[in-house]
């Protein structure tokens, strides 16, 4: 197996690296090379020491003109290749994200303030992974799905669905994981024949654009893979481009408004993966140490600024006093500080704006009645830092508990029962993903069916957006359609039916004429069909098999299996 994959790396010859050099001006990466940049330039600001680090230049309308008819002409080669060749290309690109691994690790640190370990982690692995996993389930998708027929006149016809590409795919993605969320959804699309113009987030377009120069050593056709790092309006301008055949966005409700609004003017479909408000419920017959390890972490990581983050905990009172007593000993383990520096396990967060809000959000909260056990104050200094921070009992309709936070805040709530927890859990307009803990299959099942969200894990938090099976989607707020798994590469395609009769047949069984013998067909048809009966419909067939125009029409096979399947 290993010798197939060798040989088709080798097929494929990798382009000469054009490296993303900090401190240049880089500019959108367009038809196959950097170019454009005509939307004006910004600074980009290093998170662990809010100073300037590297310019952006960013793409105007004619280089958003220039990406989407350079995706349009990628299309019309690469929708036609053999998939044999699009998994070649793909597993290329996974060997050089597998070489480059540090690299990136140490660029998405820089620009976006995770440390490396959570870069290699929650970015670097998952879409590995994830490449993988499209590798092997996409080619059966490209083969086409066989369809059993259910009817059994039909039963001797061929069908399958076949999975087209949709065309030319606009990609709008967010911030906090700015390389493993792009790259999973470009190599789904690349899988599945279509062409992408990616619009990466204005904190964080350094990790996209090195998507865009991987692609390019892995030998994908100039064209076909575009990044364009641009403003707001620039994007709206992408995703409402009559070109443009499908839009998949990651981010706020609040750009997934605008942009489903821009999109369906047109209108063409819309995936939106939007805000979360990660509840987590610990039952009382939890292992309260665990449940508080795995917590800490699922609402800390990333500084708290996944969309997954836990952001809600409802503990049962009768292992509450426990359980906050082990979430305090976890938080005063957690060592902040820059991201590039190793054993550190929180860095900071992206931008002063967001820090501001969450320490705005923490002290409204305690005004309106929730204590404050860590946390909660602004680290002086250089960079965006801001400590874990504790809450015990903030009121359920304070911004705290309603609204997404985005930050490294654990409020916790006790509660007297597991219902109570699940009604508060699901009192919220977001519902992407959800968590519980218990020892308990029982209360697992309770919880599993009881939380209303797009993923619910039990034990454990964060881990379903690195398993390549498992979908991405949210309920309410939290978005529609799907990302990850099949149903992901679903979403990346046309679903269509087709059909295939070789049998030279007089006509098809409901053709002309409407006569009396066909309403004699009918007839016994239905009653053999839908009968009541096993004797019923046996006589319904004797009537059928008496007409001859039913054994002109249907094949004799189609009636054994019928009568087969009448029999049991």
């Amino acid at each position: 197996m290993e010798e197939n994959v060798d040989r088709d790396e080798a097929a494929v010859v990798p382009r000469e690296s054009v490296p993303i050099r900090i401190g240049v001006p880089l500019l959108p990466f367009i038809d196959g090379e950097p170019s454009g940049g005509r939307g004006g330039k910004s600074s980009l600001i290093d998170p662990s020491t809010g100073e300037p680090f590297a310019t952006v230049a960013h793409a105007g309308t004619d280089d958003v003109e220039r990406a989407v008819d350079a995706a349009v002409r990628g299309l019309a080669l690469w929708r036609g290749t053999e998939f044999e060749e699009r998994g070649r290309h793909l597993r290329v690109l996974s060997r050089l994200i597998l070489e480059s691994a540090e690299e990136i690790a140490e660029l998405i640190a820089r620009e976006q303030g995770k440390p490396r370990i959570e870069a290699l982690s929650q970015e670097i692995l998952p879409a590995l992974d994830h490449l993988k996993f499209i590798i092997r389930h996409a080619e059966r998708y490209h083969a086409g799905l066989s369809v059993d027929p259910r009817h059994p006149y039909y039963a001797h016809k061929r069908a399958h669905y076949l999975y087209d590409a949709v065309g030319v795919i606009a990609l709008v993605t967010p911030s906090p994981i700015p390389f493993a969320i792009p790259l999973i959804q470009v190599a789904a699309a690349l899988a599945m024949g279509n062409s992408v113009v990616l619009k990466p987030s204005e904190r964080t377009p350094l990790s996209a654009l090195r998507i865009g120069e991987l692609c390019a050593q892995a030998g994908v056709p100039a064209g076909v893979v575009n990044v364009i790092p641009a403003t707001s309006d620039e994007a709206l301008r992408l995703v409402a481009h009559e070109k443009v055949d499908k839009v998949f966005v990651t981010g706020g409700l609040g750009a997934g408004q605008a942009v489903m609004t821009t999109a369906g003017c047109v209108p063409r479909p819309v995936v939106l993966s939007l805000g979360g408000n990660h509840a987590s419920i610990v039952a009382g017959d939890a292992d309260v140490q665990r449940a508080a390890r795995g917590i800490v972490w699922g609402a800390l990581a990333n500084a708290g600024q996944n969309c997954g983050s836990i952001q809600r905990v409802y503990v049962e009172e009768r292992a509450a006093s426990r359980f906050v007593e082990c979430v305090l000993e976890e938080v005063d383990k957690i060592r902040v500080g820059d991201p590039q520096t190793p054993g550190v396990d929180l860095g900071p967060m992206e931008t002063e704006e967001r820090r501001q809000r969450v320490q705005d959000l923490v002290e409204q909260a305690v005004v309106l009645g929730a204590r404050l056990l860590r946390g909660g104050v602004k680290i002086e200094g250089p960079g965006y830092y801001y400590p874990p921070t504790v809450l015990l009992d903030p009121p359920n309709d304070c911004p705290l508990m309603r609204e997404e936070v985005l930050g490294p805040v654990i409020p916790i709530v006790v509660v007297e029962s597991l219902e109570r927890a699940i009604m508060l859990a699901n009192d919220s307009d977001y519902a992407l993903s959800s968590s519980g803990w218990t020892k308990s299959k029982e209360t697992a099942e309770r919880l599993m069916v009881g939380l209303q969200a797009g993923v619910v894990t039990i034990n454990d938090v964060l881990y379903s957006f690195g398993e390549p099976a498992a979908t991405w989607s949210g309920l309410k707020m939290s978005g529609i359609g799907q990302n990850h798994g099949t149903p992901g590469l679903r979403e990346m395609s046309r679903q269509r039916f087709v059909s295939f009769d070789a049998n030279a047949l007089e006509a098809p069984l409901g053709a002309y004429p409407y006569d009396e013998t066909s309403n004699r067909i009918l007839t016994a048809g239905i009653k053999h069909l839908h009968g009541r009966g096993r004797w019923a419909r046996m006589r319904a067939l004797l009537r059928l098999l008496s007409i001859k125009r039913f054994r002109d029409r249907v094949p004799s096979r189609s009636l054994i299996w019928s009568g087969k399947r009448q029999i049991k």
